[in-house]
């Protein structure tokens, strides 16, 4: 167990009306984690995957006296190279995550962003076989038939505490980020729209009701964000929860958890008692390396059910060493692929003479991200060389994926000298977003590069030893921009807050910004090889408009990658300057990374011990 809710219940009633215990079970962001491998350094990871909750689902399931439903909150589909591998050599066979839900016997899942990745077809295909409801209530398809329908009703027999059984009803309505239309705009234009998470829940939401629902449960992969509601806002659990008709909270999509994690207790949102607006949530991390769980107290009215207490709890799964029979069936599944996927991503691409790791690729530029950026910024010099535009200068941004975080202390690139195969470039650049080139002028720039500042503390000189890393801004909305040299001055308040809104607008992070040794002007024009997500906002990043994106490939940036590394050959490069922070006299900060990174610690950066969940300490001294 990782961290629970304490239980709350009403004084009134409490023994007085006849009560029974309605248990919800989610996963969330699975990924296509089913087995625990990691196919981006391609070794076993224990007590990650799908398989490792196996035996918590079926424990919960078992306890007497007790009614269990079991969803999945979207965006199981991609994420590894195994989804890729089942994406690109369809069979025809059910997909190994729906057929590993079907055995499981999931009540309903919801669909995540992710999902949307591979296009309408391929999920179509995916989810024909599906043996439980496909609820989603913001997306309207308008090619082809629907996906999902807006909610459910499911009914379940629940016994109570007077030793009878009556039946309730269960409203389960799902929703997805609504950016999908807009992120993967290239498979979905024309053939699917979104609609605002609130808008679709207020109309829904009384529907429901009318169709008699006792209970009303949210699969929304959405995250918690804020409580001020802004049309088609991206997380949105939240405002959600303030919605007459909704009762229970199961969120996702930002890889936190919930009770715990770094969610900050306020008016709406209570995290020891694990509610959103007064009502119960959870939110079980990624990867499945936790199962949420909250157990409903009902009590049984002349009214109807309402509820009178909750506790909101994380689950780790197990690992055993001898697999049980719903284990080896749920291996089983996969089996073939897992096999198949691990013969392609071990096939070599290149070598590199140096090692490659990404210990500290938030705080300095470091090698992968800089042949990712190359291989972009050579792809689109070529893609730009007959057109008007191509004078203009050609920049880079990428940003580190494989970065520890909430993942864990296992979570980074090192790669020895040696052989580069596949699953290195998997590892470097993991999603299979597009590249883009988008046109940018000095000033828009400037506020790209005050947006990924913000993923670093505000630092009081003549301090030691103080946080460096926001929790809430993850180290892959710190973009680079290769090409350039700048500094950032952390002593400056962040402009730009964890959404994407303004937080100081009068903050100035960036300091001496250049191209080729000469300061950039406001409108001085550049071009900017990214990655589709990030061209089209993702991230809280300003979106570029149509008309400034010059150029969208058909190739994936991970595939641009593999081409530019094999006809590289070897790997020789050094680290390119690219950025630092300003000097900061008598100042010191601290941050995570692997205990392995004491073997590679750049000048300024110190190893201060050992630190929890498995990370070391570092200081960084200005």
């Amino acid at each position: 167990m990782q961290t629970s809710s304490p239980v709350r219940s009403s004084a009134d009633g409490a023994g007085k009306q006849p009560r029974a215990r309605l248990r919800i079970l989610e996963t969330t962001d699975l990924h296509m984690q089913l087995l625990a491998y990691d196919y981006f350094a391609d070794h076993a990871e224990p007590l990650t995957g799908l398989v490792h909750l196996a035996g918590q689902i079926a424990a919960l399931r078992a306890e007497k006296g007790v009614t269990t439903l079991l969803f999945d909150n979207g965006d199981f589909l991609q994420g590894n190279p195994l989804a890729d591998h089942l994406a690109c050599q369809p069979t025809g066979a059910p997909h190994p995550m729906i057929a590993a839900f079907n055995t499981l016997d999931y009540d309903a899942i919801t669909l995540g962003n992710h999902e949307f990745n591979y296009g309408l077809p391929y999920l179509r295909g995916v989810l024909k076989h599906a043996q439980f409801p496909v609820t989603c209530a913001n997306i309207q398809v308008l090619d082809g038939p629907a996906l999902a329908q807006p909610f459910v009703i499911l009914y379940r027999d629940v016994t109570f505490d007077d030793g009878t059984t009556r039946q309730i009803k269960i409203g389960v309505i799902g929703f997805v980020t609504p950016q999908i239309s807009t992120w993967d705009k290239a498979a979905l234009a024309g053939r699917l729209v979104t609609d605002d998470i609130i808008a679709s829940a207020k109309t829904y939401a009384p529907q429901i009701k009318a169709a008699g629902a006792d209970v009303v449960i949210a699969l929304c992969h959405s995250g918690i964000g804020c409580a001020i509601h802004i049309p088609r806002m991206e997380n949105v659990a939240v405002p959600l929860a303030a919605v007459d008709g909704i009762d229970v909270i199961l969120t996702g999509h930002t890889h936190e958890v919930f009770p715990g994690g770094s969610q900050t207790a306020d008016q709406a949102v209570d995290p020891t008692m694990a509610t959103l607006h007064g009502k119960p949530a959870v939110m079980a991390g990624f990867y499945g390396n936790c199962l949420g769980v909250i157990d409903l107290d009902l009590d049984f009215a002349e009214g109807g059910v309402r509820i009178a207490g909750h506790r909101s709890r994380l689950q780790k799964g197990e690992c055993t060493d001898a697999p049980s029979a719903l284990q080896d069936a749920l291996c089983a599944h996969v089996q073939t692929a897992h096999d198949a996927t691990l013969r392609h991503i071990r096939q070599p691409i290149a070598r590199t003479d140096a090692r490659l790791h990404s210990y500290f690729s938030s705080l300095i530029p470091d090698m992968p991200q800089q042949l990712l950026a190359t291989a972009q910024q050579r792809a689109v010099a070529r893609a730009l060389s007959a057109t008007v535009h191509r004078d203009l200068p050609v920049l880079s941004a990428t940003a580190p994926f494989r970065y520890g975080g909430r993942a864990g202390p296992g979570h980074f690139i090192d790669i020895p000298p040696g052989p580069l195969a596949l699953r290195d470039a998997a590892a470097i650049y993991p999603f299979t977003n597009t590249l883009c080139a988008v046109r940018r002028t000095g000033a828009q720039l400037r506020l790209w590069l005050e947006t990924a500042a913000s993923h670093f503390c505000q630092i009081k000189p003549g301090i030691a030893d103080q946080p460096l890393i926001n929790p809430q801004i993850p180290a892959y909305n710190c973009d680079t921009i290769f090409g350039l040299t700048y500094l950032f001055d952390l002593t400056e308040s962040a402009r730009i807050g964890p959404d994407g809104s303004p937080a100081d607008p009068g903050a100035d992070r960036l300091r001496d910004l250049r191209y080729q040794g000469r300061p950039v002007a406001d409108d001085d024009v550049f071009v900017v090889a990214t990655n589709s997500y990030r061209a089209n906002g993702g991230g809280g990043f300003a979106g570029i408009p149509a008309d400034d994106i010059l150029h969208s490939s058909t190739d994936s940036s991970r595939d641009i990658l593999i081409d530019d590394l094999r006809q590289r050959g070897t790997v020789q490069d050094q680290p390119m300057p690219t950025w630092r922070f300003t000097e900061i006299p008598d100042t010191s900060a601290v941050f995570q990374s692997a205990p392995a990174a004491k073997d590679c610690m750049p000048t300024g950066i110190s190893h201060a011990g050992p630190d929890t969940d498995g990370f070391d300490l570092y200081r960084l001294t200005f």
